[in-house]
Protein backbone atom coordinates (compact mmCIF):
# COMPACT_ATOMS: atom_id res chain seq x y z
CA UNK A 1 0.00 0.00 0.00
CA UNK A 2 1.40 3.46 -0.84
CA UNK A 3 2.48 5.73 1.98
CA UNK A 4 -0.14 8.40 1.27
CA UNK A 5 -2.94 5.83 1.71
CA UNK A 6 -1.45 4.75 5.03
CA UNK A 7 -1.29 8.38 6.15
CA UNK A 8 -4.91 8.81 5.03
CA UNK A 9 -5.90 5.75 7.11
CA UNK A 10 -4.21 7.21 10.17
CA UNK A 11 -5.87 10.60 9.52
CA UNK A 12 -9.30 8.96 9.29
CA UNK A 13 -8.73 7.11 12.55
CA UNK A 14 -7.49 10.29 14.23
CA UNK A 15 -10.74 12.06 13.39
CA UNK A 16 -12.52 10.02 16.05
CA UNK A 17 -9.93 8.09 18.07
CA UNK A 18 -7.03 10.52 18.33
CA UNK A 19 -5.43 8.66 21.24
CA UNK A 20 -5.03 5.36 19.36
CA UNK A 21 -3.99 6.68 15.95
CA UNK A 22 -0.19 6.60 16.62
CA UNK A 23 -0.40 2.91 17.56
CA UNK A 24 -2.18 2.20 14.29
CA UNK A 25 0.44 4.20 12.38
CA UNK A 26 3.23 2.16 13.92
CA UNK A 27 1.32 -1.02 13.08
CA UNK A 28 1.08 0.12 9.45
CA UNK A 29 4.82 0.66 9.36
CA UNK A 30 4.83 4.42 9.00
CA UNK A 31 7.77 6.51 10.08
CA UNK A 32 7.67 9.10 12.84
CA UNK A 33 6.93 12.09 10.60
CA UNK A 34 4.31 10.32 8.50
CA UNK A 35 2.58 9.17 11.65
CA UNK A 36 2.63 12.68 13.08
CA UNK A 37 1.32 14.18 9.83
CA UNK A 38 -1.62 11.77 9.66
CA UNK A 39 -2.40 12.28 13.32
CA UNK A 40 -2.40 16.07 13.12
CA UNK A 41 -4.23 16.32 9.80
CA UNK A 42 -7.03 14.04 10.98
CA UNK A 43 -7.34 15.63 14.41
CA UNK A 44 -7.36 19.23 13.21
CA UNK A 45 -9.76 18.64 10.32
CA UNK A 46 -12.13 16.72 12.58
CA UNK A 47 -11.98 19.41 15.26
CA UNK A 48 -12.68 22.20 12.78
CA UNK A 49 -15.47 20.26 11.09
CA UNK A 50 -17.33 19.47 14.29
CA UNK A 51 -16.69 22.94 15.73
CA UNK A 52 -18.31 24.70 12.79
CA UNK A 53 -21.05 22.07 12.37
CA UNK A 54 -22.00 22.73 15.99
CA UNK A 55 -22.17 26.42 15.16
CA UNK A 56 -24.64 25.69 12.35
CA UNK A 57 -26.71 23.43 14.63
CA UNK A 58 -26.89 26.06 17.40
CA UNK A 59 -28.06 28.68 14.89
CA UNK A 60 -30.71 26.24 13.64
CA UNK A 61 -32.05 25.62 17.13
CA UNK A 62 -32.17 29.29 17.98
CA UNK A 63 -33.61 30.79 14.78
CA UNK A 64 -35.02 28.20 12.38
CA UNK A 65 -36.82 25.80 14.71
CA UNK A 66 -39.63 28.23 15.72
CA UNK A 67 -40.35 28.99 12.04
CA UNK A 68 -40.42 25.29 11.15
CA UNK A 69 -42.81 24.54 14.02
CA UNK A 70 -45.13 27.32 12.80
CA UNK A 71 -45.30 25.81 9.30
CA UNK A 72 -45.67 22.16 10.40
CA UNK A 73 -49.18 20.66 10.03
CA UNK A 74 -51.32 20.33 13.14
CA UNK A 75 -51.52 16.51 12.98
CA UNK A 76 -47.73 16.21 12.88
CA UNK A 77 -47.38 18.54 15.88
CA UNK A 78 -49.91 16.44 17.85
CA UNK A 79 -48.02 13.26 17.02
CA UNK A 80 -44.77 14.86 18.14
CA UNK A 81 -46.37 16.17 21.34
CA UNK A 82 -47.68 12.68 22.23
CA UNK A 83 -44.30 11.13 21.50
CA UNK A 84 -42.59 13.78 23.63
CA UNK A 85 -44.99 13.18 26.57
CA UNK A 86 -44.29 9.43 26.46
CA UNK A 87 -40.58 10.17 26.38
CA UNK A 88 -40.87 12.46 29.43
CA UNK A 89 -42.65 9.71 31.36
CA UNK A 90 -39.87 7.24 30.57
CA UNK A 91 -37.19 9.75 31.54
CA UNK A 92 -38.75 10.39 34.97
CA UNK A 93 -37.73 6.90 35.99
CA UNK A 94 -34.12 7.27 34.78
CA UNK A 95 -31.19 8.47 36.80
CA UNK A 96 -30.65 12.17 36.33
CA UNK A 97 -26.88 12.18 36.55
CA UNK A 98 -24.68 9.45 35.25
CA UNK A 99 -20.98 9.27 35.97
CA UNK A 100 -20.26 10.62 32.51
CA UNK A 101 -22.59 13.62 32.94
CA UNK A 102 -21.06 14.41 36.32
CA UNK A 103 -17.61 14.25 34.76
CA UNK A 104 -18.61 16.80 32.07
CA UNK A 105 -20.20 19.16 34.60
CA UNK A 106 -17.24 18.89 36.97
CA UNK A 107 -14.79 19.46 34.14
CA UNK A 108 -16.62 22.56 32.93
CA UNK A 109 -17.07 24.09 36.39
CA UNK A 110 -13.70 23.35 37.93
CA UNK A 111 -11.31 23.24 34.96
CA UNK A 112 -13.10 25.52 32.52
CA UNK A 113 -11.97 26.03 28.95
CA UNK A 114 -8.48 24.67 29.59
CA UNK A 115 -9.86 21.43 31.00
CA UNK A 116 -11.97 20.81 27.92
CA UNK A 117 -9.04 21.58 25.62
CA UNK A 118 -6.59 19.35 27.50
CA UNK A 119 -9.02 16.45 27.89
CA UNK A 120 -10.23 16.52 24.27
CA UNK A 121 -7.61 14.27 22.60
CA UNK A 122 -7.06 11.95 25.55
CA UNK A 123 -10.14 11.53 27.75
CA UNK A 124 -12.83 12.81 25.41
CA UNK A 125 -12.99 12.32 21.69
CA UNK A 126 -12.13 15.09 19.25
CA UNK A 127 -15.76 15.58 18.08
CA UNK A 128 -17.11 15.73 21.64
CA UNK A 129 -14.42 18.18 22.71
CA UNK A 130 -15.15 20.42 19.72
CA UNK A 131 -18.87 20.40 20.46
CA UNK A 132 -18.37 21.22 24.15
CA UNK A 133 -15.85 23.96 23.40
CA UNK A 134 -18.13 25.59 20.82
CA UNK A 135 -21.20 25.37 23.03
CA UNK A 136 -19.65 26.80 26.18
CA UNK A 137 -16.72 28.91 24.98
CA UNK A 138 -17.49 29.70 21.34
CA UNK A 139 -17.99 33.37 22.13
CA UNK A 140 -14.29 33.72 23.00
CA UNK A 141 -12.14 34.55 19.96
CA UNK A 142 -9.08 32.87 21.48
CA UNK A 143 -10.78 29.48 22.13
CA UNK A 144 -10.41 27.99 18.64
CA UNK A 145 -6.72 28.87 18.04
CA UNK A 146 -5.78 27.71 21.53
CA UNK A 147 -7.67 24.45 21.08
CA UNK A 148 -5.86 23.74 17.81
CA UNK A 149 -2.51 24.58 19.43
CA UNK A 150 -3.25 22.24 22.35
CA UNK A 151 -4.31 19.53 19.89
CA UNK A 152 -1.01 19.91 17.99
CA UNK A 153 1.07 19.82 21.17
CA UNK A 154 -0.73 16.78 22.55
CA UNK A 155 -0.43 15.05 19.17
CA UNK A 156 3.33 15.59 19.18
CA UNK A 157 3.64 14.35 22.75
CA UNK A 158 1.45 11.29 22.09
CA UNK A 159 3.38 10.43 18.96
CA UNK A 160 6.74 10.71 20.75
CA UNK A 161 5.55 8.62 23.70
CA UNK A 162 4.08 5.87 21.55
CA UNK A 163 6.99 5.91 19.16
CA UNK A 164 9.61 5.43 21.89
CA UNK A 165 7.54 3.02 23.99
CA UNK A 166 6.55 0.66 21.20
CA UNK A 167 9.67 0.86 19.03
CA UNK A 168 12.06 0.48 21.96
CA UNK A 169 10.30 -2.65 23.21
Amino acid sequence: MPVYLKVLNVALLATIKFFYAPIYAIYLGLGFWESLAGLLIGGILSFLGFYFATDIFLIYVKHLKPAIVFVTPHKTRLHYRNWNNKRKEKRKMKKRFTKRNRFFVKMRVSWGMWGIMLATPIALSVPLGAILLRKYYGHLKIALPLAILVLILEGIVLNIIYWFLIIEM
